[in-house]
């Protein structure tokens, strides 16, 4: 009998689909993800010993392991093939050591793509097992797990069990809380607008906004301003054309995907995590079920590289000159620059086949699928398309040394924007020569506000991670991940918001490490990383360039760690009533409560009556209290845990459509207002303002008072 060739992946999925176009020489296995891990109960790392870590087989995975060792003894070669990345590499090399079989042949298959050229070009090519990049994974892991494993355990004596502080989402929560206190300090000042239409001696209108004030370009920044203008700038004013501009400027499409791109834009179209994002790519990367049979629609999704192969460039080109025309072609392949530091060992996300186009299959996807394909389909596809072509007018007009700009921008030619939809078309200028004249025929000046810097989205704290160098394609979606089931921050109308226990970590970890939980010296860790990565710096130097100031650091804290406690505790002017100890504030599971001083003699404790609600409890006539739950604020009586009633906090506007009472839900998600009356439900609270077109109420959307059925959107004031 033939001895078989094994090939162990690290997910079912993935074996299902590669076992459905191999072979029966082939025997598919799955590892089910990592085997080996540091131990939970203790470091696991020999700090003395050069900090090697003390890996052992993960509770549950002895099964499996044992599984893949029966089948392996009698084949003739195995093949490695987790994910090509650090995690992968580790899983490759744990797997290896478990095997640890002279029996058969272990090489390592590195899979980009789930298709069957692709899985059989790479089985007929593998490779050794990359040591660098498994010293990568270590000195991540290690170093993780030194800092997690000391850090966490003062955080529980200070403020409460549970508690983590782990080394980059640190360094995420404090970028969440320092945004947080320049909003808070942030002082709005007002300022005013003016927008004019304006007659041409011909008789036709166009519209033109306040450009300059005395030659400088700005707003008007005061009342005393604002009326020198408002008596200045009078109907029947006669303004000069002063300049007229014409052009035909283009846009480039972006370029493919990369991880953090992806989870970007998935967040601001869809609203979808940068968690959901990678879980719903992932199964799009190793494989769907089709008509012609099992195969991955999308290359490997854990990439921060945008190159794309020459092979694949070809057949995508040809593509788009044989649907679209050789206009709408690029005439050159377009080359996209990878960012300094860029692992381009792996491609931009990209579909496997071209020819699959979302719409055709969109049957045999779930609706996530389908979403998330076909925005990676059509960015790549847009990526090496012929630039969209414009043409654009600029008109300034002066009177008395104040300048009013009008813009016009017309399409002339869609180029990729026939795919990516995104075409710009505002403003209307009519024929207009310098020295002409136009008449100010209205004007309206409106009153705003500066505001701050808005809170992050999940795709703006990513962008602002990839910007600074923290993190990896393979860690953005896990940091913001480990901060909402910490508790540390919550969504509120799509932007994180600091919870109080998560500035209070905040304060007390921050100025303790100044170093270790930098910005400047997370992102130079990264770097160090990819140093062992690359062979040019052993991995245990990593780990002891960051351990000794650490070490420094955390011992001050440890000596410290009583009065910082004694800093915090919040006390009242109350006495418990069993002992007439003073009562403090504590951190409990969902938030704060009294509790007794002189805990744990005595244990008593009561609830923080934060919010009362000016309502009765409907089954007990109790006073309801507004507390704090696992996703947020709630109604509740007050004379809990003897009587358990509940209700949803009431919003303050009625329903948009129907006018009924609009009750708020706390979510994992968020916030979402629901109607009780006719049940519609939005992640967008209503307002009182109407929209203009179609009288219904508007909702607050970024920021702004948008319009959901006629989409319009205007500045809040």
């Amino acid at each position: 009998m033939a001895k078989k060739k094994v090939i162990i992946v690290e997910s079912p999925t993935k074996s299902k689909t590669i076992k459905s176009f191999l072979g029966s020489q082939y025997v598919l296995l799955s590892s089910k993800g990592h085997i080996k891990d540091l131990p939970k109960s203790k470091l696991g790392v020999d700090v003395e010993n050069n900090f090697a870590p003390q890996y052992i087989k993960i509770r549950g995975k002895a099964k499996i392991i044992n599984e893949i060792k029966k089948a392996c003894k009698n084949s003739s070669v195995i093949f490695l093939a987790p994910d090509p990345d650090r995690e992968g590499e580790a899983i490759a090399q744990h797997l290896a050591e478990e095997l640890n079989s002279n029996a058969a042949d272990v090489k390592r298959a590195l899979f980009y793509e789930i298709t069957p050229e692709h899985v059989k070009q790479a089985l007929e090519n593998p490779t050794a097992i990359n040591s660098n990049l498994v010293d990568a994974h270590k000195a991540r892991r290690v170093l993780d797990r030194i800092v997690g494993y000391y850090t966490s355990p003062i955080l529980w004596t200070i403020i409460k069990r549970g508690l983590s502080a782990g080394r980059v989402q640190s360094v995420a929560l404090r970028l969440i809380c320092e945004r947080e206190e320049e909003i808070e300090a942030f002082v709005s000042t007002p300022y005013w607008t003016a927008d004019a239409t304006f007659e041409t001696e011909k008789k036709q209108n166009f519209n033109a906004t306040l450009w300059r004030i005395d030659g400088e370009r700005r707003k008007i920044s005061n009342k005393g301003e604002l009326n020198r203008l408002q008596d200045l700038l009078k109907k029947n004013s006669e303004f000069t054309v002063t300049s007229y501009r014409a052009t035909n400027p283009t846009r480039l499409p972006p370029p493919p995907f990369i991880t953090s791109t992806l989870e970007q834009e998935s967040s601001k179209r869809f609203g979808m995590s940068a968690r959901k994002t990678i879980r719903v790519a992932q199964s799009l990367y190793e494989g769907i079920r089709l008509p012609q049979g099992s195969i991955g629609l999308i290359t490997y999704m854990r990439t921060d590289s945008i190159r794309v192969n020459a092979a694949a460039l070809g057949t995508l080109r040809e593509y788009i000159a044989a649907k679209y025309g050789e206009e709408y072609l690029h005439k050159e392949i377009r080359k996209f620059k990878d960012r300094k530091g860029a692992q381009s060992g792996h491609e931009a996300i990209r579909p496997t086949k071209i020819e699959l186009e979302p719409d055709h299959i969109k049957e045999h996807l779930t609706p996530e699928q389908y979403k998330l394909y076909k925005l990676i389909y059509n960015r790549y596809l847009a990526s090496q398309m012929a630039p969209a072509r414009y043409r654009m007018r600029e008109v300034i007009l002066n009177y008395m040394e104040v300048d009013f700009r009008a813009e016009e921008m017309k399409p002339v030619f869609p180029g990729y924007q026939l795919i990516s939809g995104d075409v710009i078309e505002r403003g209307m200028i009519p024929k207009i020569k310098v020295g002409n004249k136009a008449t100010l025929i209205d004007i309206k000046f409106e009153e705003k506000k500066t505001e701050p810097t808005p809170r992050y989205t999940e795709a703006g704290l990513i962008k602002k991670l990839e910007e600074n160098g923290i993190g990896r394609p393979s860690t953005y979606a896990h940091i913001i991940q480990t901060l909402f089931e910490r508790r540390y921050v919550l969504k509120n109308a799509g932007r994180i918001t600091p919870t109080e226990l998560g500035r209070q970590v905040y304060k007390i970890i921050i100025p303790r490490f100044p170093d270790v939980f930098a910005v400047s010296f997370t992102a130079k860790m990264e770097k160090e990383f990819d140093q062992v990565e690359n062979g040019k710096k052993s991995w245990q130097r990593v780990v002891r360039e960051f351990y000794d100031p650490f070490v420094v650091d955390l011992n001050n804290m440890k000596k410290d760690a009583g009065k910082i406690k004694e800093e915090i505790v919040e006390k009242v002017e109350k006495e418990c009533p069993k002992c007439q100890r003073p009562l403090v504030v504590r951190w409990g599971k969902y938030g704060k409560f009294l509790a007794c001083s002189g805990f744990p003699e005595c244990k008593y404790s009561e609830n923080i009556i934060v919010e009362k609600s000016n309502k009765k409890c409907p089954e007990c006539g109790r006073d309801l209290i507004i507390r704090h739950g696992k996703f947020g604020k709630f109604i509740a009586c007050s004379g809990y845990p003897e009587c358990r009633h509940t209700e949803n906090l009431v919003h303050e506007v009625p329903c948009r459509i129907c006018e009924g009472e609009v009750i708020i839900i706390s979510t994992r998600r968020g916030k979402i207002y629901k109607c009780k009356k006719c049940e519609s439900s939005s992640f967008y609270p209503p307002v009182e303002e109407k929209c203009p077109t179609c009288g219904k109420r508007m909702v607050v959307k970024r920021g702004k008072n948008h319009c959901p059925d006629c989409h319009k959107s205007k500045s809040k004031k």
